[in-house]
């Protein structure tokens, strides 16, 4: 089909985009998107009748990235703490959890233990150390208290859901009962010698299965767990690459090249960099960190003022200037008593606090223990506890006054140094052995693709969604471009990411707005262009018949199978119906019943087939019974007994444990799917 067939073939959607462009210029924005049902604060989701705007969504989000969280994760964690808050708030309310300021202060500063603070905050010792000190530090300042506060809402938060989920959890129990079952069917075993004619054994042309017979299997079983469908989007995708090519790495390294020629001749870095445009970054390494390249070795043996590149890493250009060597601890430890103003700049006061620092000082100095002081005195509530102690910290982590001194000083000195927070009374306990470094300014640039390589890219993956009708066109069109192709199924609404997909968010609205058999146009995702084709849309509960098509005449073959077989498998003893089928006479051996796999019978297990043995008087003939994996006659050689006990302590153990895990989830998620969670994010 020739462009212009496929154009006019497109008119109507062309002409409506048209229009919709035409009246943007005629008519407000938010007025059109009001036409169109997307007013200014349309609704992204609903349950339990409570609705959630795209405005209080996205005001969340932007909270969370103002105090410094970030990842793919964040909005679907705030949309989970919004959804779950809609239906957990009433029963909450009801159990009267709270977080006390107490108890709150105990979390930060304290022993009190919470999940979310450990894995958000206190991953570690260093990170607990660093969020402690800036804890302490916003309570200095009102914007410092505004955003503690902000801090606090979230955390107290958290720590309620963590005390709801404890209830949830501890509600959970098992009793002795089924301690007692659960080690019988762990240990009562049978042993059974059985004649099995699988499935698989059996020809597919040596049974009639019809078109009506698979219908008739669809209508019985259609409404199977295991056939139930979640709404979602099945689509095919072909990536058009969009990769830097040599060419272009080749322009990045000459314009590289062209300013380290006009850098060399500057006289002045700041002013050469500011009439240039460029933005570098100040780095200061060891040895053993330029040792993977061997540019960067080299700056060892340069000169102060040298330029070393341009140089390749990875997918990155650099051009660097040696600014200076130095040989100086890496880390230091310390101990403070902090003495802070209840006002700031109030200079009365900062002058009394001056006061009590240097008596403080002078203390210190004559003998006093510095570790009572601290507990005494301080005002730094993540250490006072610790007798002042700040472990082995590196520079960066501290306030510039404050962390020269402890680098600066010999260990043993004292002196008392004034930051934002007030005066610092420091004792340096320890410093790192003295290390090599040298100072680097350097120049980075990304290997990219040019705009010419994207327009190439592009222009591609526009002819090939456009000669593409269907998808056998769109696979044969693929192969003979060479352009990959993958499969993602179950698509839901608001998925990121999708398989062969990192970044598939436009992606998946496009699947969502789409109709079946629909050709997206090209898509910019993972530095790839992606061509989509939509498979299947699909509803949630009962699944369309051509959907699940293929596992319905599987399961329409095998019960026919099994029908057969059945009629076939009929004697007095298993040697005669084993040289009937043509196989061999087996034996179980010891199968216990909490975990019925057969040995050499296939995967699946067969509890039917051993509950039957442990059931059946011994040395009978019994069958055929139809199983997972094929059709079977057995005869019972023996039952063995559980062991008696009175204590089933270890089983009710590890049964809760299974019960448990998870389980405030599995609650909430049930809760969730009966008040009608709607997510229409895209």
């Amino acid at each position: 089909m020739s462009l212009i067939e496929k154009i006019r073939d497109r008119q109507g959607l062309l002409m409506v985009m048209i229009g919709i462009g035409m009246l943007g210029f005629l008519v407000p924005y938010d007025a059109v998107m009001a036409m169109f049902g997307g007013g200014q604060n349309p609704e992204v989701g609903e349950v339990a009748g409570i609705s959630i705007t795209a405005m209080e969504y996205q005001n969340e989000v932007q909270n969370r990235r103002r105090l410094g969280f970030s990842g793919e994760t964040l909005a679907d964690e705030v949309w989970k703490d919004l959804t779950e808050g809609a239906v957990l708030s009433e029963g909450i309310a009801a159990l009267g959890l709270t977080v006390t300021d107490d108890e709150y202060q105990e979390l930060l500063f304290g022993t009190g233990k919470s999940d979310y603070l450990n894995r958000a905050f206190f991953s570690n010792a260093q990170n607990k150390q660093y969020w402690q000190q800036n804890f302490s530090a916003m309570l200095s300042t009102p914007e410092g208290r505004a955003s503690f506060m902000e801090y606090k809402n979230l955390i107290s938060d958290k720590r309620i859901r963590e005390k709801y989920d404890a209830l949830l959890t501890a509600g959970v129990y098992t009793n002795s009962l089924e301690g007692k079952y659960d080690h019988l069917a762990a240990n009562k075993k049978v042993d059974f010698d059985y004649v099995l004619v699988t499935y698989a054994s059996v020809d597919d042309a040596s049974v009639d299965v019809s078109d009506r017979d698979v219908r008739s299997y669809f209508s019985a079983h259609k409404n199977d767990a295991e056939f139930q469908q979640k709404a979602g989007r099945d689509v095919t995708f072909a990536r058009i690459s969009v990769k830097a090519t040599a060419q272009d790495a080749a322009k990045i390294n000459e314009a590289l090249t062209a300013t380290k020629n006009a850098w060399s001749a500057a006289t002045n870095d700041s002013a050469f960099f500011a009439e240039q445009g460029l933005n570098y970054n100040e780095r200061s390494l060891t040895r053993a960190e330029t040792e993977t390249n061997a540019s960067e070795a080299s700056f060892f043996e340069a000169q102060e003022g040298d330029l070393v590149g341009p140089y390749r890493i990875g997918n990155m250009y650099r051009l660097a200037k040696v600014t200076g060597f130095t040989s100086r601890p890496d880390s230091a430890s310390c101990r403070h008593i902090l003495l802070m103003p209840e006002t700031q700049g109030d200079e009365a006061e900062l002058a009394e606090l001056k006061t009590r620092a240097d008596s403080l000082l002078r203390a210190v100095r004559r003998g006093a223990n510095f570790e009572d002081l601290a507990a005494r005195f301080s005002d730094d509530p993540g250490s006072k506890d610790k007798g002042g102690f700040y472990d082995f910290f590196p520079r960066g982590r501290m306030v510039a006054p404050f962390e020269n001194f402890c680098f600066d000083n010999a260990p043993g000195s004292t002196g008392v140094v004034e930051t934002q927070y007030g005066y610092h009374i420091i004792k340096v306990e320890g410093q790192t052995e003295p290390v090599e470094r040298v100072s680097v300014a350097i120049i980075e640039q990304a290997v990219e693709p040019s705009s010419e390589t994207v327009r190439n890219a592009y222009q591609s993956a526009s002819e090939f969604a456009i000669g593409v009708t269907d998808r056998e066109s769109f696979m044969a069109k693929a192969g003979e471009q060479g352009f990959p192709t993958n499969v993602a199924t179950d698509i839901a609404r608001n998925a990121k990411t999708i398989a062969g997909l990192r970044t598939a968010g436009e992606l998946v609205s496009w699947a969502w707005s789409a109709e079946e058999g629909d050709i997206s146009n090209p898509i910019l995702a993972d530095n790839t262009y992606v061509v989509a084709f939509l498979d299947r849309v699909k509803q949630a509960g009962e699944p369309r018949f051509e959907h699940v098509e293929e596992a319905m005449r599987a399961g329409a073959l095998q019960e026919a199978k099994a029908e057969k077989l059945v009629a076939s498998m009929v004697g007095s003893d298993l040697a005669s119906i084993a040289a009937a089928q043509g196989v061999d006479v087996r034996n179980s051996g010891k199968v216990a019943l909490k975990f019925p796999t057969i040995r050499g019978a296939g995967a699946k297990a067969e509890p039917v087939v051993v509950g039957t043995a442990a059931g059946a008087e011994i040395g009978a003939v019994v069958g055929p019974i139809v199983g997972e994996n094929g059709v079977w006659v057995i005869s019972t050689k023996s039952v063995s007994e559980a062991p008696a006990k009175d204590d089933f302590l270890s089983e009710q153990t590890s049964l809760l444990a299974r019960a448990r895990g998870a389980f405030p989830q599995r609650v909430l998620n049930a809760m969730l799917e009966e008040e009608e969670l709607q997510d229409m994010r895209n």
